[in-house]
């Protein structure tokens, strides 16, 4: 057996099918407009519920001082999240099917960072204090409640942000961080092909 085998020549050897360029470019394309049209919708689903929001604290007159307190700790995290996102869009819409293979890894570079903030500062500001809100504001409802009422209710609540602080919350990161890392990866590998020419 020998012992020098040499591993440039063998690497050299190897044969790697070549990206395909348009198939990369649909998925660039689909990938925008995916992004678009999430951001559209969340933010107009937001503006929504802070409407929802403020309609409930006119309408129903909450009394103490923490409900008021906790429609606000709501609204806030809601509002920002819906400045962060009209942020990101611009990102979204610089993704260009014109631009040059460069071009397209800086843009999702930057959108890769701009979610990577969002899905772990942001994100985490926004359920810390929306849940902090959420349990304010129950309070002046709970309170009038029999007791066993108030633990039900709160025990729900607690629940709810269980499951979307250790359940939804990493999937959709996860599921968002593998799907531009793929794009990443696929516009690396045309870029480097391309120099090889």
């Amino acid at each position: 057996m020998k012992s020098d085998i040499d591993l440039k020549e063998l690497w050299s050897r190897q044969t790697v099918p070549a990206a395909d360029p348009s198939e990369l470019l649909k998925k660039i394309g689909s990938f925008r407009r995916k992004g678009i049209r999430r951001i559209v919708v969340l933010n107009v689903v937001l503006l929504l519920s802070i409407f929802l929001i403020a309609f409930i604290w006119i309408y129903f007159s909450p009394q103490l001082l923490s409900t008021k307190v906790g429609i606000v700790l709501t609204i806030l995290p809601i509002g920002v999240a819906v400045a962060y996102n009209c942020r990101l869009l611009p990102l979204y819409k610089r993704i260009d099917e014109n631009c040059s293979n460069f071009d397209y890894l800086n843009e999702l570079l930057a959108v890769k960072g701009k979610e990577s903030f969002m899905q772990t500062k942001v994100l985490n500001l926004y359920f810390v204090l929306l849940s902090l809100g959420i349990g304010l504001y129950m309070y002046e409802y709970v309170m009038d409640r029999p007791l066993l009422f108030g633990i039900m209710a709160y025990a729900a609540f607690l629940l709810w942000v269980a499951f979307n602080w250790f359940v939804w919350r990493p999937k959709s990161i996860g599921k968002s961080r593998r799907e531009i890392e793929e794009l990443i990866r696929q516009v690396k590998k045309i870029r480097l092909q391309l120099t090889q020419l």
